[in-house]
Parts: C-alpha cells; structure tokens; sequence
C-alpha cells in the first residue's frame, strides 16, 4: 500500500468503521419502520370487510343462446325497435313466452332477428327495404314481414316444419332441381 494512502487509513480507519455501523443501524431502523407500516396495513385489512371474489367465469353453466342479450344501457334504434316490437307480437301470437328476442344490423344494414329460448338460437335476416317499405306505411309489407317469421319460428321453435318458407338462395335452388 503506498506510505499516504496508509497514512491516511490510520488516521481515518476509526471514522470509517464508526460510519459503516452508523449506515447498518439506519438501514436496520428503516426495516423496522417498514415492517412496522406494513404489520398497521395488515391489521386495518382484516378490519374491513372482505371483498367479494369475482367469478372467475361468468358463462359457467349458461348456453350460447343464454348469453346472448343487449348489453345493459343499450337501446336500438328506431328501425330495430320496430323490428323487435313486430317480432315480439309474432312470438306472443305463437304462445312463444319464454323467448328472448334481441335485433341487431349486419354490416349492410338489414336488421338480424335473433330468437333464442335458453337451449337454441335462431336468427333471421329481414330484408332492409322490406322494413323500409313497411316502416313508410306498406301494410302489406308489414305483413309479409311478420307472415315470414311467424313461420320460420313454428317451424324452429314448434316442430311445424310443413310451414317453413322455401328456400330462396341460389345453392338451396340447386338442391331442389
């Protein structure tokens, strides 16, 4: 070691050493203080009252068709309001109680008619000119409307399958032929 850095260490050494006791005290006083607000945190937590658990998950126990619904403060607009309201009467008029109806739009604006009981879902596609139509004042539309789904539903929900509407789509036209 060289003689000025010795020099210094013995003349200084003491101070050190007091210092790095006095730096360890205080970190020990400041564990002692934390443990001491963390043991006060503790006891006011079991004062309280206990929160309760969040369910882990809430689709336990309910169907895909049971899960669906407007989401609370969620109200439709004019056009889907009418729809349902029409939809509602058909499924009254068919004994159809316990049946949830929820309407909601595809991506080109025709309303989507979804009908599900708690076991099975069913939607249905009403075409947007056809509520437009109707909604204008076209009774006959209106009822053309709710002729179509009073008989997709007896067909689904009731075992009628002698009313169900033909099928209109260009594959269904060439299973048929």
């Amino acid at each position: 070691m060289p003689p000025a850095l010795a020099k210094f260490f013995t003349y200084w050494s003491l101070t050190f050493a007091v210092f790095l006791i006095y730096m360890f005290s205080m970190f020990v006083a400041g564990l002692d203080v934390w443990e001491s607000i963390m043991e006060s945190v503790r006891k006011r937590r079991k004062e309280m009252a206990p929160v309760p658990a969040y369910d882990l998950n809430p689709m336990a126990g309910k169907t895909i068709a049971g899960t669906l619904g407007i989401g609370p403060g969620q109200q439709p607009d004019a056009k889907r309001q009418w729809v349902l309201d029409r939809a509602a009467a058909v499924a009254q008029g068919l004994g159809l109680t316990q049946i949830r109806i929820v309407v909601l739009e595809d991506s080109k604006e025709h309303p989507l008619v979804h009908f599900h009981d708690g076991t099975q879902i069913r939607s249905y596609r009403v075409d947007k000119t056809w509520v437009a139509e109707a909604r204008a004042g076209n009774s006959e539309r209106e009822q053309q409307i709710k002729d179509l789904l009073e008989r997709y539903l007896a067909s689904d929900f009731l075992g009628r399958h002698a009313v169900r509407p033909k099928r209109t789509t260009e594959l269904a036209r060439g299973k048929d032929a």
